[in-house]
């Protein structure tokens, strides 16, 4: 999927003017519209005051972050900021499925979707999804199969 995009003449890093809720889906995204503009304008307004992802969010980035060998304050630190953001938000009473939903890796790359990070989503997929033992469930997608590809 990524390789395409890469061969296409992709940047693999954006900054928030450039970023668009197409290509957000055009690399795979599934957080619907409104809760992804939401994500984001938090995570300006985020930035506009400094604040930083609680202990918690903060220790459990890190940790997907070092496995993948992803650099967490990439992108200004904004990877951990998005990804607290996602991870804390609560699911609206109504509404089926969330993101509140997902599992933490599985946030943690909606967030570099997001930020439109393809060198970290392949970082993070050829960890998570395919360097992993044989027969080994893969956080990401939940496949067992090596040969099945990750979304």
């Amino acid at each position: 999927m990524n390789k395409e995009l890469l061969e296409a003449g992709a940047d693999t890093q954006t900054n928030s003017k450039e970023r668009s809720y197409q290509r957000y889906l055009e690399i795979g995204g599934i957080i619907n519209e409104t809760d992804y503009n939401s994500a984001l304008s938090r995570l300006k307004e985020a930035e506009t005051r400094g604040e930083m992802p609680d202990n918690s969010s903060m220790a459990q980035a890190q940790t997907i972050a070092d496995v993948a060998d992803i650099d967490l304050n990439g992108q200004n630190g904004q990877i951990a900021r998005l990804y607290s953001i996602l991870r804390n938000d609560i699911r609206p009473e109504k509404q089926k499925y969330h993101h509140s939903d997902m599992s933490d890796h599985r946030i943690f790359r909606e967030a570099l979707r997001m930020l439109e990070d393809v060198d970290a989503l392949d970082k993070l997929k050829s960890t998570y999804h395919t360097n992993r033992r044989l027969g080994t469930y893969c956080p990401l997608c939940g496949q067992i199969e090596i040969s099945e590809d990750c979304p």
